[in-house]
């Protein structure tokens, strides 16, 4: 997603609005690939100000990923912020870890930062429900379609003594 910052550099802008959406299919990391089921919207804008160009937009992304309970597969809506302070190249200035770069001359291209903003904004584990029960660590079976027969043998051998009285 390129976007033209000529009209905020000579002044005839001073902010350039985003509402527009980007095609990002999957994003390959070393540890796992993540599929993007629909189009990234990003809705924010561009500003100008006496301290310099600014980006504020929010990234709304859609992905599929496994339950880490019941391992089935699920869809899950998130959300992310940008907010970067665009330097230029050839300026002068000390960079600092949240500017951006704006390598080819008027324009900025967005892609990189909104996959590093969604990746930054992944969850760790994702749940399909909050009720989820997972499976059965002795059988497999996925709980929250039924409970299975399977006894929990494993008993903490510090909780043994209770688990006599209770018998």
């Amino acid at each position: 997603m390129k976007i033209d910052l000529s009209n905020l550099i000579n002044g005839s802008d001073f902010q350039i609005d985003l509402d527009d959406t980007i095609e990002i299919n999957e994003i390959k990391t070393e540890e796992n690939d993540i599929k993007l089921t629909k189009p990234t919207v990003i809705k924010g804008g561009i500003y100008n100000t006496d301290d310099g160009i600014y980006l504020q937009a929010k990234v709304y992304f859609e992905f599929q990923s496994n339950c880490a309970r019941c391992l089935k597969d699920t869809s899950v809506k998130e959300q992310s912020t940008l907010d970067y302070k665009i330097k230029f190249e050839d300026d002068e200035e000390e960079a600092s870890e949240e500017e951006l770069i704006v390598v080819s001359g008027y324009t900025l291209d967005l892609t990189e930062p909104i996959i590093s903003s969604i990746l930054l904004s992944l969850p760790m584990k994702t749940i399909c429900d909050e009720n989820c029960k997972g499976i059965c660590p002795n059988c497999g079976r996925d709980l929250n379609e039924g409970q299975c027969n399977c006894e929990d043998k494993n008993i903490d051998p510090r909780l043994a003594k209770l688990k006599e009285l209770m018998d």
